[in-house]
């Protein structure tokens, strides 16, 4: 599993960095040779217990109540409170699809606070999984995405629009409601959390990273 993550870490960045790479950059500061040193140091079990119990929380479609975990509120609520009823009737081997998917927003987070906010890239703070853990899900539902600089929100956005576009295919597939009501990057509509919901969990790695390389 932890090669797994690694893998798929590789495989959103190749899909990603033609985007995002500055054509004037030096040799020594390309998009990619930034990659292979965050892949160099990537924590792949520690990342992989985060998530893991992350996601499977926002999963979780059993439990009473919509507030999922690192929240005060119920402002954002978890995907499985929100969805309870359709969740319930997946197989497993459909809620592992969507698991894998919402994993792939939170690595987009991830790459995008590694490549675009750290260079050259930082020893990790925290490598010992628990306790990047207990740090790290605090962190997440306090972030007000519109507090973030502009520009690197919008960069978050457009680079998660893929994987939310793929989730929303899911969700139509299963008969979930829902359709994309993200109708302006930047803009969350008020008559529906399921955008800023699967936002967040981009926000999330964005985050975690953070938190791994001890910026707050």
């Amino acid at each position: 599993m932890q090669q797994y993550i690694l893998d798929r870490l590789k495989s959103l960045f190749t899909s990603i960095w033609p985007a995002f790479a500055e054509p004037g950059e030096s040799t020594s500061e390309t998009m990619e040779s930034r990659f292979k040193q965050i892949a160099l140091e990537f924590n792949a079990v520690a990342i992989t217990y985060c998530l893991d119990l992350y996601i499977g929380a926002e999963l979780d479609y059993a439990a009473p109540g919509s507030r999922g975990i690192g929240r005060m509120t119920t402002n954002i609520p978890r995907f499985g409170a929100y969805f309870s009823k359709p969740l319930s009737k997946l197989s497993s081997q459909e809620l592992d699809e969507l698991y894998f998917l919402i994993r792939d927003l939170c690595l987009r987070g991830y790459l995008m606070s590694a490549i675009l906010m750290e260079w050259p890239a930082r020893h990790a703070k925290l490598s010992n999984g628990a306790s990047l853990f207990e740090e790290w899900i605090s962190s997440i539902y306090v972030i007000n995405p519109h507090e973030l600089d502009p520009d690197i929100w919008d960069i978050i956005k457009i680079d998660a629009m893929y994987t939310i576009i793929e989730i929303h295919v899911f969700m139509r597939k299963h008969g979930m409601e829902g359709d994309t009501l993200f109708n302006r990057v930047g803009r969350f509509l008020s008559g529906d959390k399921v955008d800023e919901i699967l936002l967040y969990y981009a926000i999330a790695g964005y985050s975690l990273r953070a938190v791994q390389k001890g910026w707050y």
